[in-house]
């Protein structure tokens, strides 16, 4: 820690388990070790990174691969349900929970259950309104996704990439 403070760097980029990002940004507070961005992956979006940190964990940026404020149809919804019964949010749900919007629609669109026609249906195919967004399967069947980047912010995860500047702006740490 004394000599990432004498380095004065700007950002932390850490790939961690929880205890041990926790562990960090404590032992950064203790040392005075002031960076303006902190990027973790992993551990950093476990919502207990957040508890056991409160407002230090505000400002810390972590990865993620969907998230309830992305502004995409039924996002917020499914991700306040799943707080509801689980007592915690995540940056997945999503994704699953989007999956069974595109295999029904693919039923639809095939007209059939059988299993050829589900994956013609998909590969190649637009499925608009999802969770995730609007999704379009390539002729693999692969639809990419932008990965998320989030912000901790008292508490909640503001999404920070995609970049959504009318819900949440990056917020960089104070450094005096």
């Amino acid at each position: 820690m004394l000599k990432w403070k004498a380095a004065k760097g700007d950002a932390l980029l850490v790939l961690s388990g929880p205890a041990d990002g926790i562990t960090i940004l404590r032992q950064m507070k203790d040392a005075g070790v002031k960076m303006k961005y902190v990027h973790g992956w992993m551990g950093f979006w476990p919502t207990e990174f957040a508890q056991g940190l409160g407002q230090d964990a505000n400002y810390v940026i972590h990865d993620g691969l969907w998230s309830e404020n992305s502004g995409a149809p039924g996002a917020k919804d499914i991700g306040e349900r799943f707080k509801k019964q689980f007592k915690r949010d995540s940056v997945s749900i999503g994704l699953f929970y989007a999956n069974v919007q595109v295999l029904a629609k693919a039923i639809e669109n095939a007209g059939s259950v059988n299993g050829a026609k589900v994956r013609d249906a998909v590969f190649g195919g637009d499925f608009k309104g999802t969770v995730m967004g609007d999704l379009k399967f390539n002729e693999k069947g692969v639809a990419p996704s932008p990965s998320f980047a989030l912000q901790w912010w008292n508490g909640e995860r503001m999404p920070v990439y995609p970049a959504n500047p009318a819900l949440w702006k990056l917020k960089l740490m104070p450094t005096e």
